[in-house]
């Protein structure tokens, strides 16, 4: 197969041993990581307590990086080890004495930013959750029903993880703002592998990472502010690092201009160089290759399944789903611990299937693989 895209696979060791299609979940790892790391080891042994000379100038360029991937200013981005703290933080700044209550968000949410929801809810937040019947997509006119005058916020998922169902954020959010509410927009699904540009959105934040697309590994989230809108919001969850002048320890808060305000306390620099190396890989390979490839092999995986006579539990339409397909079937989990006993790396999540997602050093061989395996589980050769 002539794909230009399969030169980076020796920039990923693991690529070498398994069949790798669980970058939905965590992406590989780039073997120039090693050496960012170092960087953080050689300045913390070197330098001491002056290594913070480079290491803050250093989390600002990365914020910044990150805004040129999702079309974003800069300074509109602000750095954390996860999203469900960005998130907290910005709750904290949105919910008000006296202010609307209601946050809609659905059923099918990646849960961390429903816990945070629902912690609230003992000060007085009403959680909207819109029901799903069929376990993978939400109707638009599900989230037209729900968002009324009353709506403090919507929380959007633009990937649905269970499903791998790609949200239609710009209609969610238009009808969101014609309300008068916040509209929050969850990407971690979808950074790296479906273009996106957050200026283009309605949005007001919105939150991603690094450990799925962006091969960044663990500890190295972010959120966009809207620029328009960042100066309204004082968090109440702060910290020293939110302040617009860190170093100046001065005990009063005086915030940091635009997204930084949300900053909170020291952030975990060795995290936010190891997420640089894959960054700069995906940046270089553009996010619209990684959506060609990871389409056509995606539809590659529903025509196998459908040969397996497997439920596909993800849009067949490759334009409304994100970079994952999902099958089921019974007994769906322990094939999914036989295809990782084999070497073929996949997840399986309750309530959806076993997922599986193919990236731009995916080979095709190895999507054959993991359904050669499947049929041999469920005892019906691929046609």
């Amino acid at each position: 197969m002539d794909d230009p895209l399969l030169r980076w696979r020796d920039e990923f060791p693991i690529l070498q041993r398994t069949a790798y299609l669980v970058s939905h979940s965590m992406g590989a790892m780039p073997r120039s990581a090693r050496g960012w790391v170092a960087r953080y080891l050689d300045a913390w042994e070197g330098e001491g307590v002056r290594a913070w000379e480079a290491w803050e100038p250093y989390v600002r360029e990365h914020a910044d990086r990150i805004a040129l991937l999702i079309g974003a200013p800069g300074g509109s981005v602000v750095l954390h080890q996860n999203v469900s703290t960005l998130f907290g933080g910005l709750l904290s700044a949105l919910v008000r004495p006296g202010g609307r209550r209601k946050v809609v968000a659905t059923e099918l949410n990646f849960p961390s930013l429903l816990y945070a929801l629902r912690g609230w809810t003992a000060l007085g937040l009403q959680l909207h959750l819109i029901r799903c019947p069929d376990g993978a997509t939400v109707p638009l006119d599900a989230w037209r029903e729900a968002v009324d005058g009353h709506t403090l916020a919507v929380v959007v998922d633009h990937g649905i993880f269970r499903s791998g169902f790609l949200q239609d954020v710009e209609s969610i959010g238009e009808l969101a703002r014609r309300q008068g509410a916040w509209v929050v927009v969850d990407a971690y699904q979808t950074v790296g592998c479906v273009p996106f540009r957050v200026q283009d959105w309605p949005a007001d934040a919105v939150l991603g990472g690094s450990h799925k697309w962006l091969c960044g590994g663990p500890g190295a989230a972010w959120m966009y502010v809207n620029p328009e809108r960042a100066d309204e919001l004082a968090p109440a969850l702060a910290g020293w690092f939110g302040h617009r002048d860190p170093f100046a320890f001065d005990l009063e808060l005086e915030y940091a201009p635009g997204a930084a305000r949300f900053a909170t306390g020291t952030p975990g620099v060795a995290s936010l160089l190891a997420a640089r190396a894959g960054l700069e890989v995906v940046l270089q390979v553009g996010v619209q290759a990684v959506r060609r490839k990871s389409q056509a092999l995606g539809q590659r995986m529903i025509e196998l399944a459908d040969s397996l006579d497997l439920e596909v539990r993800s849009p067949r339409d490759p334009e409304r789903r994100t970079g994952m397909v999902v099958v089921d079937f019974p007994g769906a989990e322990e094939a999914a611990r036989e295809l990782v006993r084999q070497g073929v790396l996949v997840d399986y999540r309750p309530g959806a299937g076993i997922r599986l997602s193919a990236h731009f050093y995916t080979h095709p061989h190895e999507v054959e693989t993991a359904f050669e395996v499947l049929g041999r589980r469920v005892r019906r050769p691929v046609r």
